[in-house]
């Protein structure tokens, strides 16, 4: 008896350092704006034309444990980086343009493949807030919003393909039936990687709109899984348990 519960002690400080591990596992989110100057309304087409400013760039951070975690983009606070075309200069120019692209940086070395989900994509402004998606209503793997992970040249080389995958996922979300699912792996685990998922061009809801004034903000949900050795640990966990039964 004594000889069990010595046993089941280790498997459970396995597990729990595995679990020390998953929370470790971050990496970084923010945002790229494109400033085009649009009118069109929030969530249309904006274009794409004009330069790229990075909004808090690699200041959050998403926990690669499987759970629903916000990020949110305080046009009036955030820092502002400049990133790509003639007209970017780390200030926010103007009060219109689009959502050109959500960042991820592998910030602490995380290797292996990872899945990513994003929904309730949101725009709050001084009259409320404005639902741009929540990926409700269209088919399983269609893309919407996002390109492929591999799609912008500028991060191309930072990752392995396959895997390689942006679509509709129709089986849950945060809120609804519905989420975006995101497959990809970056080459190593140096910090310098990073992957640019881009708004240009989609099929549906292309270069989207946002307001961008003092005042207005910018926000989603995004969970991603743990990477494989983590699976895999818990899931040798599980069957040391079940053998000793």
């Amino acid at each position: 008896m004594k000889k069990r519960v010595l046993q089941i002690a280790a498997v459970f400080a396995v597990i729990a350092l595995v679990a020390a591990n998953v929370q470790a596992s971050v990496v970084g989110i923010s945002i790229g704006i494109r400033e085009t100057g649009t009118t069109e309304p929030i969530g249309g087409n904006g274009g794409s034309a004009g330069g790229i400013e990075w909004i808090d760039i690699d200041n959050q951070t998403l926990t690669l444990n499987g759970t629903w975690q916000r990020f949110t983009f305080d046009f009036g606070t955030a820092s502002v980086t400049p990133f790509a075309g003639a007209t970017a200069n780390g200030a926010i120019d103007g009060t219109r343009g689009v959502l050109e692209s959500i960042r991820i940086r592998n910030l602490d070395g995380t290797t292996g493949p990872i899945s990513l989900w994003i929904d309730d994509v949101v725009n709050t402004v001084a009259a409320g807030s404005v639902v741009l998606t929540g990926f409700e209503g269209y088919t399983d793997d269609q893309q919407v919003m996002f390109r492929q992970p591999s799609f912008s040249g500028s991060t191309s080389g930072n990752l392995i393909t396959p895997p390689n995958f942006a679509g509709v996922d129709n089986s849950g979300g945060y809120t609804g039936d519905a989420s975006y699912r995101l497959e990809f792996e970056f080459k190593d685990d140096d910090a310098v990687r990073w992957l640019r998922l881009t708004t240009f061009g989609t099929g549906a809801l292309p270069n989207p709109a946002i307001d961008f004034a003092p005042g207005s903000s910018f926000s989603f949900m995004m969970k991603a899984t743990p990477e494989p050795t983590t699976l895999m640990l818990l899931g040798l966990g599980g069957l040391l348990l079940r053998r000793r039964r």
